[in-house]
C-alpha cells in the first residue's frame, strides 16, 4: 500500500508542480489568493464504482487532504504538500495548477470562488473548500 501511495504521489505531484509557472491574469482573485490557505474539506461529485474513479478519489485525497496547507507564494508559484508548481488564471475565475500539457502532464482547473477569508475549488470530479490561515 506504501508503494502504491508513493508511487501515486510521484506522478501527480510532478504534474502539479510542473503545471504552476505561467501566471498572466486579470482576475478578481489574483491578489486575493496570494497566502496560506488550509483545506477544510473535500466533497466528490461522485463516488464512482470503477477502478479509476477509486484511485483518483484516493489520490485526490492525499493531495487536498483536510488540514494540510496550500501556500500561493506569489503570482505565479504555489506550494502544495511542500512541493512547489506553477498556476496560472485562464479566465477571470478559473485557476489552473500545473503547466499545460496532455496525459499525465495535464494540468487541474478548477472554478474558484473566494468570500471572506473562505475560497472554493470546483471542477467535474470534486470540490475542495479551504480557509485562509492566520
Amino acid at each position: 500500500m506504501k508503494k502504491i501511495k508513493k508511487h501515486i504521489l510521484a506522478i501527480i505531484i510532478p504534474v502539479l508542480v510542473i503545471s504552476f509557472l505561467s501566471g498572466c491574469s486579470s482576475s478578481p482573485y489574483e491578489k486575493q489568493i496570494i497566502g496560506k490557505w488550509t483545506i477544510e474539506s473535500l466533497e466528490f461529485v461522485s463516488d464512482g464504482n470503477d477502478m479509476l474513479s477509486y484511485l483518483q478519489n484516493m489520490l485526490y485525497n492525499m493531495v487536498f487532504e483536510p488540514g494540510s496547507e496550500i501556500e500561493f507564494i506569489n503570482k505565479e508559484k504555489v506550494s502544495i504538500l511542500g512541493n512547489s508548481s506553477n498556476y496560472k488564471w485562464i479566465e477571470k475565475d478559473k485557476l489552473q495548477i500545473g503547466d499545460d500539457g496532455e496525459g499525465d502532464d495535464a494540468p487541474v482547473v478548477f472554478d474558484v470562488e473566494i468570500e471572506k477569508g473562505s475560497m472554493t475549488w470546483k471542477n467535474q470530479i470534486l470540490t475542495v473548500h479551504l480557509k485562509a490561515a492566520n
